[in-house]
């Protein structure tokens, strides 16, 4: 199953390599806490999200919710950014439509 997320700002990053902790921290439309998970040898979904101006549309084949509703998307998972402009996903925001885009895309949003 794919999850969409609409993600609006990076909120940390911490890279340690003997330790193997990668981790991307991300906002989503919601507040919610979002975290890109990697590993030394893979961070592929760290620099593709990190290099894109924000809000974007993310798609997940994994993903892991945690207690304290924070949810975690593997090192493993298959991550897709979808083609839609900076511009145009704040205006979808601002108008409150986000969650009418995730579903559009015929998605379950997380």
């Amino acid at each position: 199953m794919q999850h969409a997320f609409i993600l609006t700002k990076i909120e940390s990053y911490v890279t340690e390599c003997d330790g193997q902790v990668f981790r991307l921290g991300l906002l989503d439309y919601c507040h919610r806490d979002i975290s890109v998970l990697g590993s030394a040898e893979q961070q592929i979904n760290i620099m593709a999200i990190q290099n894109q101006h924000f809000p974007i549309v993310v798609l997940s084949d994994q993903v892991v919710q945690r207690t304290d509703e924070r949810v975690e998307i593997p090192a493993t998972a298959l991550v897709s950014i979808v083609p839609i402009a900076a511009m145009t996903m704040q205006g979808v925001i601002d108008a409150g439509k986000a969650e009418e885009i995730l579903q559009s895309l015929s998605l379950k949003s997380c």
